[in-house]
Order: structure tokens, then C-alpha cells, then sequence
């Protein structure tokens, strides 16, 4: 029984270990893409641990096509099962990471969350993928975890996908203010670069051929 005690003991401090080295990794590949300052004041708490399709695990920082990312990612994190939480999901390099005028584009988002469950929060905004244009270079897409204070009452409407009001110049910082969320409790940071899907999803959102 001490050998049984002392092996769990030692497999739960790798654990521990290892999930403090991918906390520590996130908040400096956040710096590093100059996701702090350009979008953050502060880094995220904790990774959030994104899985696409049920096939593969986000990298933070590594680059994927639209086509791995159409559809809804599974997330997460170390949530309070009594909590609410903001899910969302932006890229703050639209149209490109020179000229970002539309800074950011908000991709995703769902409100009340009940602890890890985002499928049973409130969705603004439904998830769509990453829409890097042709010519745009490789964008930054981040999807951040806010806690709440308790179930709440937004003012915000269900947006359209085939509208751009409210997707484009979404700030974020000033979105978690507005509802007393503090800085992220989790997040994630990946690229993408233009590939034939997202001709593809501009003809079905917005009914144009890129």
C-alpha cells in the first residue's frame, strides 16, 4: 500500500509539473507573438487545451490550415464545475497583420457557460473558421476563456454569420471590462494561412468568391 501511495503521489507531481511548464508556455508564446501588447494587457492564467475535429491538439503558436479548423473545437481547462464562462474566439490581424483595420475579428462566442460545458452556454455568436484572405500572410487567432461573476445578462444580440456587424472591431479587453471579468482564466494562440476552404466559406457566409 506505501509503494501504491508513493507511485500516485509521484505521477501526480509529474502532472503538476508539467501542467505549470505548459501554463508558463502559453503566458511567453502570448509575448512573444506580441499578443501582449497588440490585443492583452495580461496573459492568460492557464493553457487551454483546444482539440479540432477529435483528431489533433492545437500547438500553441504553430500554424494550421482552415480546412483543420471548420468546424467547432473541443476546450478545456481547469474550470470550477459551480461557474459561468465567456468562451470566445477573435483574429486581431484582419484583414492582415500590416494594416490590421479590423482589429479583431471575432470568430466565436458563447456566454453563461456552465463550467466546461459550452455546449449547453449561450451562444452570440456561433463558431465559424479561420478567413485569412489570399494575399494576407499568416494571422493570429486566439481563443480565451473569461470567468464570470455568475450567470449574467448580456446586451449584446445574436449576431448573424453573414453579417458583419459586431464580428468586425470587436475589442475584446473592453468586452471583459464592460462585464467585471478580468483578465483570461485560459487561452490559446495558433496561426492560419489563406487555403481553398476559405473561398469556399466566403461564398456560403457572404455569398462572394474570393
Amino acid at each position: 500500500m506505501k509503494l501504491l501511495a508513493l507511485h500516485l503521489l509521484f505521477l501526480a507531481s509529474i502532472c503538476l509539473v508539467r501542467s505549470q511548464d505548459n501554463d508558463e508556455d502559453v503566458r511567453r508564446i502570448m509575448k512573444e507573438m506580441a499578443v501582449i501588447p497588440d490585443i492583452l494587457d495580461e496573459p492568460p492564467r492557464q493553457l487551454l487545451r483546444v482539440k479540432y475535429d477529435n483528431t489533433f491538439d492545437i500547438e500553441e503558436g504553430k500554424t494550421y490550415t482552415p480546412t483543420e479548423l471548420k468546424f467547432q473545437p473541443r476546450l478545456d481547462w481547469n474550470a470550477d464545475p459551480e461557474s459561468f464562462y465567456t468562451v470566445l474566439m477573435i483574429c486581431p490581424d484582419a484583414p492582415n497583420r500590416e494594416n490590421p483595420m479590423y482589429r479583431s475579428w471575432l470568430h466565436w462566442l458563447v456566454v453563461n457557460v456552465p463550467g466546461l460545458d459550452v455546449m449547453k452556454g449561450q451562444p452570440i455568436s456561433e463558431y465559424f473558421g479561420p478567413l485569412p484572405p489570399k494575399d494576407s500572410g499568416i494571422q493570429r487567432y486566439l481563443i480565451l476563456v473569461y470567468q464570470q461573476s455568475d450567470k449574467l445578462d448580456f446586451d449584446e444580440k445574436k449576431m448573424e454569420l453573414s453579417n458583419a456587424d459586431g464580428h468586425s472591431n470587436f475589442d475584446v479587453m473592453k468586452f471583459a471590462q464592460k462585464y467585471e471579468m478580468g483578465p483570461p482564466v485560459a487561452g490559446n494562440v495558433f496561426q492560419s494561412r489563406w487555403d481553398e476552404y476559405v473561398s469556399e466559406l466566403m461564398k456560403t457566409l457572404y455569398g462572394v468568391s474570393e
